[in-house]
């Protein structure tokens, strides 16, 4: 479906490999139905049917679809699962991006294909009123495909767990002595950071975010969250963030609100029973404005300021004032240059390289690194001997507990971690993770390693978001190299007349 997915159980070993294990296959099985990324999945063959007509579909994907036209009727169309024309126009569909926008008559064109109107449900079939019309259920079809693997994880015994497609995510009971399960809702412009924490017990979570899939163009930023009413990207709205009981209800809803955006966003979700959520504004100057319904705070355990805490850090405040000042946490270990001549000390000189992805190269670069990245321009240093490379390196800062932390990372030609150093740290504790004891496991490693703290990077005791931040920096430094630099295999960047 486009997406990583993982499952996380408590309880007897036993029981949790079969229920994961029956997790995954459910998933699997979901995915054969109703994905468009599978050129031989139920939905795939029924949008290859162009013409209008009735169509006898499989029970379930007619069940999910009728889903699908309910929340389209109740939201008025800004969601809408016939959107998948304006979606595959725009580049966030299967098959190539793209890094300008579509032109006005381009989109004209493709507005009288899209509309829920135009599609009947009755006995078990599927009626198309007009030619073109093509069905995507990326807004709802992961959380189904979770809600789906819960029900297998409850039949096989598994009493705790948690599923999580990224932006979906569902919370079976809780994990041992806790409350819930937490979760970080993902500040919409910062890859590490986080706006509040949620804790959830059988519920569901989702969140809707314009840097999931996105490009800029003359300083706008365009999404894959298209409004069908109008076939443009919405744009002021950062993220949508509901809690519904179902991981679908989730998955359509915060869909729903983030196209509407504030105020008929939290007025649509109001007309829904135990579902709450909380939407982001972007003004310009990223300037960013939150807007929760009524009943989100029970979950909440962000940094709001209510009048109490308001209390409280003035009372810490006044504290403050009669204290020693030492100032932010942060400390500068190593300048660039001193890095660059720690990590290749063979180089005889450095040679700066401009990075910039094009549509295709950053899809690609975040299929490989597993999560979306913020922006698409970098600089790379290539470390020569002569005309040989002898080394690439990058400069990457990635949020550790609260503040950015940045690294060097030291690629060899052939795709192997050459070396990994911290530059700055800001954080008030965690620093031991340049030593070393915890870098040297980054040392030849590759893309395809896992690089997964407790798998084949051990963490350090204490740092745990510092040695996370770490991790992701490395293997974010892998996947652009991989796409820019590896693919090419002769590494002749000298003869490129132009930056990428």
């Amino acid at each position: 479906m486009g997406s990583f997915f993982e499952v996380t159980a408590y309880g007897e070993r036993e029981v949790c490999a079969k229920g994961v294990i029956a997790a995954f296959m459910e998933i699997a099985r979901v995915e054969r139905l109703l994905s468009i990324y599978r050129p031989k999945s139920d939905l795939t063959r029924i949008n290859a049917v162009r013409k209008k007509g009735m169509l006898s579909i499989d029970p379930e994907l007619f069940e999910v679809l009728s889903k699908s036209i309910g929340y389209a009727e109740k939201s008025g169309g800004a969601f809408d699962p016939t959107a998948a024309p304006l979606v595959r126009l725009w580049g966030f569909g299967p098959g190539e991006g793209r890094s300008t926008p579509p032109g006005k008559e381009e989109i004209a064109s493709l507005l009288d294909q899209v509309g829920f109107r135009h599609v009947r449900l009755a006995s078990g079939r599927i009626e198309r009123m007009k030619e073109g019309i093509e069905i995507n259920l990326g807004g709802i079809g992961k959380g189904y495909a979770i809600d789906r693997a819960i029900e297998k994880l409850r039949e096989l015994g598994v009493t705790r767990a948690m599923i999580s497609s990224g932006s979906t995510i569902y919370a079976l009971e809780a994990p041992p002595d806790k409350e819930g399960w937490r979760v970080d809702i993902q500040h919409p412009r910062r890859e590490e950071g986080r706006i509040g924490t949620v804790y959830l017990r059988n519920q569901a979570i989702s969140t809707s975010g314009d840097y999931e899939r996105y490009f800029i163009f003359e300083g706008r930023r365009f999404s894959h969250l298209i409004d069908p009413r109008t076939g443009y990207p919405v744009e002021g709205v950062a993220s949508a963030s509901v809690i519904a009981p179902t991981a679908m209800e989730a998955d359509a809803l915060s869909t729903a609100a983030f196209i509407l955006g504030e105020k008929q966003g939290r007025s649509f979700l109001n007309r829904f029973p135990e579902v709450e959520g909380l939407i982001v504004k972007e003004a310009p100057g990223k300037k960013f404005s939150f807007h929760r319904t009524e009943g989100w705070e029970p979950f909440s355990v962000d940094r709001s300021i209510t009048r109490r805490r308001f209390l409280v850090l003035v009372s810490m405040a006044m504290i403050g004032l009669l204290l020693p000042i030492h100032g932010e946490a942060a400390v500068v270990y190593l300048t660039e240059e001193a890095a660059l001549r720690k990590m290749m000390p063979e180089a005889e000189h450095f040679d700066a390289d401009p990075v910039r992805l094009s549509a295709d190269q950053l899809a690609q670069a975040q299929q490989l690194a597993g999560r979306a990245f913020r922006e698409n321009d970098y600089r790379f240093w290539i470390g020569r001997k002569g005309e040989e490379a002898v080394g690439y390196a990058t400069l990457l800062e990635v949020v550790g507990k609260e503040r950015p932390i940045t690294f060097l990372i030291g690629i060899q030609p052939s795709g192997e971690v050459k070396g990994v150093e911290v530059l700055v740290y800001r954080e008030s504790r965690g620093s031991e993770i340049r030593h070393p004891r915890f870098m040297a496991q980054f040392v030849k490693k590759k893309i395809d390693n896992p690089l997964r703290l407790g798998d084949d990077v051990e963490s350090i005791s204490g740092a745990t978001l510092s040695s996370r931040a770490a991790t992701y920096a490395v293997r974010k430094a892998l996947a652009i190299f991989e796409v820019v630099y590896k693919s090419k295999g002769d590494h002749n960047e000298g003869e490129r007349s132009s930056p990428r």
